[in-house]
């Protein structure tokens, strides 16, 4: 007898078309229920990683390449002890080292992929936060994520800060599990958890951190249970050892942790980036004030105005990271200033609105967007505003320690030293060009990192050695050109790059 599968097979069919249709309308359901949420991570997302689609496979940011680069690096090889890694941000290392172990991928494509990802992670917590602890719509909740996204500092943030983004990601979740209702015994857990996580991410939110556990403590008419005192006192204890390991004379010569002199211009100075860097958004950000939040948001700002105030004290540490404190004002900030433009907007939507507030609604939202991709994707100064403050704020994402129009030259001049070096060979750097030599030349070539003094300066370290070699830019081009390496005459050069030997 013949079969006749023409009945069975089309009610397959049938039954797996329905099935297929069944689980996309699922799919599009969720993607239209939760598509501010996924805009709140792809939006960050995308701009973060337009720079680093642009710069291709080099580097962007200035501690990316003379800090990161280099740790993952030491660390892999076991050349840092326990404290010398606590005392360095150790969260973000603790995942960064073992992908690069595992994978041998080159630890500068590691960094350029996770930029992206944690600025796209930082502003999705901003905007749960904004939802779940200040009651915002999520319309009005991703207007934050919009500002965020934008903003030149917020950009700078996320050009190389990643500890830092890494750390704030963390302490703005452990905020917002601690509001959620019906998570009372969790929420406590959670929240001391991801405080834990976010003052080994970074040193400054680890301050942050610190101080919003004694603004609750302080502010709390209770004493508390034995379990929220120790929740409490968890994160203090664990900022203690980390600051007692970030503050071991360690960080090298040329480095002060405590000494020196006070400099009391520091505050005037980073008043002036202060407003600076908020100045633009400052009228929407009085406007907008901080909602209910003002209580979640004061022990962040009076830490931060603290920093300010300690970057007066004697230490190079202390002095040279003030500006930082400013930087991680930018969220409460913006998202202040989100919430005054939504005022203003609210009112140009009336009838008897002014003329300028219709301005201001569209006049906004564009300056950011153009002022963003110029920043994102010009080599040079694009707005002259971004080159007031260069040693805070680069003029321009794509940027390294180096110029990207450089980044080239500098990688074929590592080449260079990798083939032509003779036995009997060291390298001195500057800190710009340190970590270009660290991921470009073999780990059995020595390399010396001068910091932020001229190659020469360290010459005294290089007795043992037949042949001396540095990398620097060209007479008349480049950055430092106060630490030229003088006494050196050029082996190579590359474009504006060129190798320099001693002997």
């Amino acid at each position: 007898m013949k079969r006749h599968p023409t009945s069975v097979d089309s009610s397959g069919f049938s039954l797996l078309f329905q099935r297929l249709d069944a689980g996309l309308s699922r799919i599009v359901s969720a993607v239209r229920k939760y598509k501010f949420t996924m805009a709140a991570f792809l939006l960050p997302f995308t701009v973060r990683a337009i720079p680093e689609v642009i710069a291709g496979p080099y580097p962007i940011g200035w501690d990316i390449i003379a800090f990161y680069v280099p740790n993952t690096l030491d660390m892999a090889a076991g050349k840092m002890s326990i404290l010398g890694i606590t005392g360095s941000g150790p969260l973000m290392y603790a995942f960064i080292v073992p992908i690069y172990l595992l994978t041998k991928v080159s630890p500068i494509l590691l960094f350029k992929v996770m930029g992206p990802l944690l600025f796209g992670g930082l502003c999705w917590s901003v905007f749960r936060f904004c939802e779940k602890r200040l009651g915002l719509s999520v319309r009005s909740a991703f207007l934050s994520v919009l500002f965020l996204s934008f903003y030149f500092v917020s950009l700078r943030v996320a050009w190389d800060a990643y500890q830092a983004e890494l750390g704030l990601t963390l302490f703005i979740v452990g905020l917002t599990v601690s509001g959620e209702p019906g998570l009372v015994g969790r929420s406590t857990v959670a929240k001391t958890t991801l405080f834990l996580f976010a003052v080994l991410a970074n040193q400054l939110v680890g301050v942050l951190v610190i101080g919003t556990v004694i603004v609750e403590t302080l502010s709390s008419r209770r004493i508390g249970s034995l379990r929220l005192n120790l929740s409490r006192l968890a994160p203090i204890a664990m900022f203690g050892l980390v600051a007692y390991a970030t503050l071991q004379p360690s960080t090298g010569p040329g480095v002060s942790v405590l000494g020196g002199s006070f400099a009391p211009l520091n505050i005037a100075l980073n008043t002036a980036f202060l407003v600076y860097a908020f100045g633009p958004l400052l009228p929407l950000a009085l406007i907008g004030g901080f909602l209910g939040a003002r209580s979640l948001f004061s022990a962040w700002m009076v830490v931060c105005a603290i920093g300010i105030i300690i970057s007066t004290l004697p230490g190079q540490v202390f002095q040279d990271i003030g500006y930082r404190w400013v930087l991680l004002l930018s969220i409460p900030i913006l998202v202040a200033a989100a919430q005054g433009y939504q005022k203003l907007s609210a009112r140009a939507a009336g009838l008897n609105s002014k003329q300028w507030l219709h301005a201001l609604r569209l006049g906004v939202p564009l300056a950011l967007v153009i002022s963003a991709g110029m920043y994102s994707t010009i080599q040079v100064a694009s707005v002259p505003y971004f080159s007031l403050f260069l040693g805070n704020v680069p003029s321009s994402l794509l940027q390294s320690s180096v110029p990207l129009s450089d980044s080239a030259y500098v990688v074929q001049a590592m080449q260079w030293l990798e083939a032509s070096m003779p036995s009997s060979s060291v390298v001195i750097t500057h800190e710009a060009f340190y970590g270009w030599a660290r991921a470009y030349l073999s780990s059995d070539k020595t390399t010396i990192n001068s910091l932020l003094n001229s190659p020469s300066s360290q010459l005294d370290m290089t007795t043992g050695y037949k042949h001396v070699f540095t990398v620097w830019w060209v007479p008349g081009s480049g950055w430092f050109s106060p630490t030229f390496p003088t006494g050196a005459s050029v082996a190579a050069s590359f474009g504006d790059i060129a190798v320099y030997e001693y002997r």
